[in-house]
C-alpha cells in the first residue's frame, strides 16, 4: 500500500504537468495581457502551495521568486 506522501507525491506530478503546460500555452500565445499574467501568478502560487504541500522545498523555492517576480508586473 502506498503511504500517504506517496498518494500526494502522484497528485502533484499531475498537477504540476498541468500548470506547467497551461504557464506554457499562456507564454507561447505571447502572454500579451494583465489577465494572462494573473493567469500564470495564480498557477504558480498554486503550485508552491502543492510543492509545500508534499514538501518539496526546492520547488517551494522556485514558485515563491517567480511569483514574486510576477507580482512586479
Amino acid at each position: 500500500m502506498e503511504s500517504l506522501r506517496d498518494e500526494l507525491l502522484a497528485v502533484f506530478d499531475a498537477e504540476y504537468r498541468d500548470h506547467l503546460r497551461a504557464i506554457r500555452a499562456v507564454m507561447a500565445s505571447g502572454c500579451a495581457s494583465r489577465r494572462d499574467v494573473a493567469e500564470i501568478f495564480r498557477r504558480v502560487h498554486s503550485l508552491k502551495g502543492a510543492a509545500r504541500a508534499v514538501e518539496l522545498p526546492g520547488v517551494e523555492s522556485v514558485a515563491h521568486t517567480l511569483e514574486n517576480r510576477l507580482s512586479g508586473l
